[in-house]
C-alpha cells in the first residue's frame, strides 16, 4: 500500500508536459533607473536613461511637478517604443524628486542641465517632446540650442499661464496653501477623468499616483509644495524666445481642454521656421498628451507624414492627415489596443 502511494505521489508530481523549461538568461526591467550627474556649477542633477546605444535619442520633459521617472507614464506603449528604436532621456527639475529644492534656481539653469546631461551621454541630436507643463521648459530649450533638434513635439504643451490666472495673482504661501493638499495626495493631483486614457491603460492611474509619490516624498520632501509652486509661477513669466526653429515641429492638443488649450499651441507653432503638423483632436482634454503617444513615437521616428490607424483590427499607416469627418467605415486613430479597451474618442484635425 504504502509502495502504491509513494509512485501515485511521484505521478502526481510529474510536471504535464515534457517541454523544457527555457530560463531567463537576464532580469527583466522594473523601470528605468535614476541616474545622477553633478554640473558644472556643483549642482546634482538626475536623470533617466532608457540607455539603447544608437537609437534615436528623445528628450522628455514632464508635466508641471513630474520626477525623472515621469517616461514611466508612457510605458504602456514601450513595445512600440522599441520596436522604432526611440531611445528616452529625462532630466529632473528643482525641488522635485530626488532633486533639491534651489530658490534661485531659472529656466536658464535647466537648459544648462539638460546640455551636460546629453553631452555626458554623448548624445549630439535630439527629439525635444514636451507635454503640459513641460512645455515652458522645451521652449527655452528650443531657443538655446535648436541646432541640436531634430524634431520638436510639444503635447497639450504650455507657453504661458493666461492672463489673471490664480497661479500668478496668488502670493506664494497663498499659491502653497492651494496647493498642499493637492500635493500630499498624489491620487488626488493626479486625478484623471474616468472616461479617458485612465480608463482604457490597466494601472495608469496607480502608476500616476506613483508618479506624484516620487515627486514630493521619495527624498523626504514630506509633500514640500516649494518646487511645484516655483514651476506655477514660472509659467507667469513671458514664454521663451524661440525664433524661426528650423527643425519639423509636430503639435498634438485636444480641442476639449481647458487646461492647455490649442491656443497655446498656435503660439509655438508661430516660433517656427519649418514644417509645422498640428494636430488637434476635437472632443478630447488634456490627456491626449496620452491617448496619442502611439502617433507620437512615430512623429520621432520618421513618420510624421503618416498617420496611424486601426482598420478593421489592423493598426497600419496612412500617407498624410485623414478628413476627420469622412473617416473610412472600421477606421480609428492609433493602436487597435485602443478599441479594445474601450470606446474610441471623436477624430483627428491636422494641416
Amino acid at each position: 500500500m504504502m509502495r502504491w502511494l509513494l509512485a501515485l505521489g511521484a505521478l502526481v508530481a510529474a510536471p504535464a508536459s515534457a517541454q523544457p523549461i527555457d530560463f531567463p538568461g537576464h532580469f527583466d526591467s522594473i523601470g528605468t533607473p535614476v541616474r545622477s550627474l553633478v554640473t558644472s556649477e556643483g549642482r546634482t542633477v538626475h536623470y533617466t536613461d532608457t540607455g539603447e546605444t544608437g537609437w534615436r535619442p528623445m528628450l522628455f520633459v514632464g508635466g508641471v511637478g513630474t520626477s525623472a521617472r515621469a517616461p514611466e507614464l508612457v510605458a504602456f506603449l514601450d513595445t512600440l517604443r522599441r520596436r522604432l528604436h526611440v531611445r528616452i532621456i529625462s532630466v529632473e527639475r528643482n525641488g522635485l524628486g530626488d532633486t533639491a529644492y534651489d530658490p534661485n534656481w531659472t529656466f536658464a539653469d535647466y537648459t544648462s542641465e539638460v546640455g551636460q546631461v546629453l553631452n555626458h551621454l554623448k548624445i549630439a541630436r535630439f527629439a525635444l517632446v514636451a507635454i503640459s507643463g513641460g512645455g515652458a521648459f522645451a521652449g527655452h530649450i528650443a531657443a538655446a540650442m535648436p541646432q541640436r533638434i531634430t524634431s520638436w513635439h510639444m503635447l497639450a504643451a504650455i507657453a504661458q499661464a493666461p492672463a489673471g490666472s490664480a497661479v500668478c495673482t496668488a502670493e506664494p504661501p497663498a499659491l502653497e496653501a492651494m496647493l498642499a493638499k493637492q500635493v500630499g495626495a498624489p491620487r488626488e493631483f493626479w486625478a484623471m477623468p474616468s472616461e479617458g486614457v485612465a480608463s482604457k491603460v490597466t494601472g495608469f492611474a496607480d502608476r500616476a499616483a506613483d508618479e506624484g509619490a516620487h515627486a514630493y516624498f521619495i527624498a523626504g520632501q514630506h509633500g514640500d509644495s516649494r518646487g511645484v509652486v516655483r514651476e506655477y509661477r514660472s509659467f507667469c513669466n513671458a514664454p521663451a524666445a524661440v525664433a524661426a526653429f528650423p527643425a519639423p515641429a509636430f503639435f498634438t492638443y485636444g480641442e476639449a481642454d481647458k487646461l492647455v488649450p490649442p491656443a497655446q499651441g498656435e503660439f509655438w507653432a508661430s516660433k517656427v521656421a519649418g514644417k509645422v503638423t498640428f494636430r488637434r483632436y476635437p472632443g478630447e482634454g488634456h490627456d491626449v498628451q496620452y491617448r496619442h503617444w502611439d502617433q507620437v513615437l512615430l512623429d520621432v521616428a520618421g513618420h510624421g507624414a503618416e498617420m496611424l490607424v486601426c482598420r478593421n483590427g489592423r493598426a497600419q499607416l496612412i500617407p498624410g492627415v485623414l478628413d476627420p469627418l469622412h473617416l473610412p467605415k472600421g477606421t480609428t486613430l492609433g493602436v487597435c489596443a485602443w478599441v479594445a479597451a474601450g470606446k474610441e474618442p471623436d477624430h483627428v484635425a491636422g494641416h
